[in-house]
């Protein structure tokens, strides 16, 4: 008689063995708060990188407007007649930053550090007029650091709370 099928023993070995890969890959996993925060931080950085890009070849004016202390930030396109609006470009219109993440301060040198309000960068055909340093934070108080130039579109990322351009 052949039978097919698996024996009891073998089951629990195969169990086991997953078990054990289980225990070593999981916390090697980045947590989902650190993940968003390194990606909302990628994507703020592209967007003001292509914010700035577009300023200069479409003769387009933007805003960045953000509030410190909460998750509020929005990229708008300035009009011939200074009103804002939403802009046409599909990839500027999109959410720079995950909704769990916080624009935690932003720190403009002839400004100073802006904890709260609202904060306007205007990004015009030449780029950025100062250097701006956005802290972002994720829900367990973990920061990246966006770093955007003036004139040129040069924007930097860094792990951490990073206060001067290095």
């Amino acid at each position: 008689m052949n039978r097919h099928g698996f024996t009891l023993i073998e089951i629990v070995v195969v169990l086991a063995i997953i078990g054990m890969v289980m225990a070593i890959i999981i916390p090697r996993l980045p947590s989902s708060n650190s993940e968003n925060l390194k990606i909302s931080a990628r994507t703020l950085a592209a967007t003001l990188r292509y914010a700035q890009d577009r300023a200069a070849t479409g003769r387009t004016h933007y805003v960045l407007r953000m509030e410190p202390g909460t998750g509020s930030i929005r990229l708008l396109e300035v009009s011939a007649d200074g009103s804002e609006k939403e802009p046409d470009d599909n990839l500027l219109q999109k959410r720079p930053i995950k909704e769990d993440i916080q624009v935690a301060d932003v720190y403009i040198p002839r400004l100073g550090k802006l904890n709260d309000g609202q904060v306007r960068l205007d990004v015009g055909a030449g780029g950025l007029r100062d250097l701006v340093t956005i802290h972002l934070r994720s829900a367990d108080n973990s920061f990246w650091t966006v770093m955007a130039f003036p004139g040129g579109g040069k924007v930097k990322l860094y792990d951490g709370y990073q206060e001067e351009a290095l």
